[in-house]
């Protein structure tokens, strides 16, 4: 999946409770949010936390949650948090949650800000933990308090340690001011000798190398995605709409343990494969189309990114199998070079040489591939040399809109030291598997 805003990397929404709540009236345990950490246990996260403030130090280093969902619909679209606060937190169900780390300070080191509660919104939403014991046990946080605390407990901090580290992210000129560089700014308007230091590349170089927890659940979603791919391969036919092969689709991620969608699914039919986003879903397969399906599902908030091209008559035609194989043969030279140390270019050339000496180059209009995890487009310098640990996608495509042709491999690779694993190998890919699972 190329160069699109991830739909669902994290849990998905939180439980919605029909229990009535009044203000004094603690939430029975084991209902009420936040529900505890996910998808691995509070110390998982304690000890993530330890090795960022190992490297700060001293200061003070504010991480700030996703924001809640705004919408005017009755149901609104469930929430995703953060990836950076859901990797150092594992809080993924409280919207509006602030993580603050204070590495010199004597007893507590680290804080959890929640929004206040209202028991009226929670009758109507979702109900929420009081603070005390069981907030604690749930988070792993010892010290875990309100949200309308934020800038004194900052200042305090701020003051005593004299440093605010910024721990990204780096944002356009265009874009909004991230909130904790719009709050180390009032708190460096009020106290003297506050000193702002750049941390922003931390948290990418500690998430681009997977830990064995997080490759489990990659190669779980690994495992959903490829029954969604061989399902919709095996009962694609001529006529149906691509609305109706994507429900094929997803409930086949279902039925092999997705828990959710990476992103949007795109399935598109002929010509509609050849726009990169397309977000439609009314086309009608046809009995010479290709169909191109990029779509992936998510297992305990970590991203799987697959995509796969075939023919709906079950069988590619010389031209389409022709076109297909040299996407595949780009493929196969940027991986023959994936190993750890690589640099992200070297690949990106690979494939192109391998256009280009078709006389192809103009018609792949994107590029090579991203890192995966926790969000779909993983967070890491791909500037630098991509280190043993780290999931990328590799994608070659071929898009000619006259020719109502669009062809993109995409599979998933985990870098080792002398080499690469294609995670999603599942997946049919070559022209016989590809044929093969269709006449199955």
């Amino acid at each position: 999946m190329y160069d699109r805003r991830t739909m669902l990397t994290g849990a998905t929404a939180s439980l919605v409770l029909s229990t009535r709540l009044s203000a004094q009236t603690m939430p029975p345990q084991g209902f009420a949010t936040p529900a505890g950490t996910s998808p691995f246990a509070p110390d998982i996260f304690r000890e993530r936390r330890r090795r960022v403030m190992d490297v700060l130090k001293d200061g003070v280093a504010v991480v700030f949650g996703a924001d809640p969902v705004q919408s005017s619909a009755a149901v609104a679209p469930p929430f995703v948090q953060d990836g950076d606060f859901a990797w150092l937190t594992g809080i993924v169900d409280e919207p509006g949650a602030i993580l603050i780390m204070a590495p010199a300070e004597r007893t507590i080191k680290e804080w959890l800000l929640l929004p206040s509660r209202d028991p009226e919104a929670e009758r109507w939403e979702v109900e929420r933990l009081p603070l005390g014991t069981e907030l604690e046990r749930r988070t792993g946080f010892a010290r875990v308090s309100r949200t309308g605390g934020l800038g004194s407990l900052v200042t305090t901090l701020a003051e005593r340690s004299k440093t605010l580290h910024f721990l990204g992210p780096i944002v356009s000129a265009s874009a909004p001011v991230p909130k904790a560089l719009e709050l180390y700014g009032k708190v460096m308007q009020r106290v003297p000798g506050v000193s702002l230091k750049d941390e922003s590349a931390l948290l990418p170089s500690l998430r681009i190398v997977k830990e064995p927890r997080e490759l489990d659940l990659m190669r779980k979603a690994a495992a959903a995605t490829a029954r969604g791919h061989i399902a919709a391969m095996k009962q694609v036919r001529p006529g149906m709409t691509e609305k109706q092969l994507k429900a094929i689709l997803e409930d086949a991620f279902r039925a092999g343990g997705g828990e959710g969608l990476a992103y949007d699914s795109i399935v598109a039919t002929g010509r509609n494969a050849a726009s990169l986003h397309y977000t439609g879903g009314s086309g009608v397969i046809g009995t010479n189309d290709l169909i191109l399906i990029d779509a992936a599902a998510s297992v305990g908030g970590y991203a799987c990114d697959v995509t796969r091209t075939f023919p709906a008559s079950g069988k590619f035609t010389s031209e389409q199998r022709a076109s297909y194989e040299l996407v595949l043969a780009a493929q196969a030279a940027a991986v023959a070079k994936l190993k750890a140390g690589v640099y992200y270019e070297d690949l990106v050339e690979a494939a192109k040489d391998v256009f280009r000496k078709a006389g192809r180059i103009d018609d792949f209009t994107h590029g090579l591939g991203h890192l995966v995890g926790l969000d779909v487009h993983d967070v890491g310098d791909m500037a630098k040399p991509l280190p043993a640990g780290a999931v990328i996608t590799i994608e070659p495509g071929l898009y000619v809109q006259s020719a109502n042709i669009g062809i993109r491999i995409e599979d998933l690779y985990l870098i080792t030291q002398t080499g690469s694993q294609r995670l999603s190998e599942g997946v049919p890919r070559t022209v016989e598997e590809v044929e093969a699972a269709m006449a199955r």
